[in-house]
């Protein structure tokens, strides 16, 4: 799926922060305005294409840069952070339980992908 006009967008970051809270996932900083903020996959679109709502969430520039490609639990480990839980029980933990609910394959990864992440 083709990334989301400049309209859509807005309404996507609207509701991710109606959702999670006006801060970054990874980090907690605040956005003083929602158009500071960036959509970040939880599990990247190269293994889950889309662009479901609950596989997304707000991040700053500088978190979503350095998650990249990531996994989340890759990247928290690697920046020794633990993601702010605004609403309890709203967060799908597992890439198989998103799957499952987005009722999509999940691609396996390339070795080159593998290697990466593993670094």
């Amino acid at each position: 799926m083709a990334r989301p006009n400049s309209r859509r967008m807005r309404q996507i970051k609207q509701t991710l922060a109606d959702r999670d809270g006006a801060g970054c996932f990874y980090c907690g900083h605040p956005f003083p305005a929602l158009i500071t903020a960036t959509v970040d996959h939880l599990i990247p679109q190269s293994l889950l294409p889309g662009w479901a709502l609950m596989n997304l969430v707000l991040a700053c520039r500088p978190c979503n840069q350095r998650k990249s490609g990531q996994l989340p639990q890759v990247y928290l480990r690697h920046a020794g952070q633990v993601p702010p839980l605004r609403k309890p029980g709203r967060l799908i933990t597992t890439v198989a339980t998103l799957a499952g609910r987005l009722r999509v394959e999940l691609r396996r990864p390339t070795t080159t992908t593998v290697a990466a992440t593993c670094r």
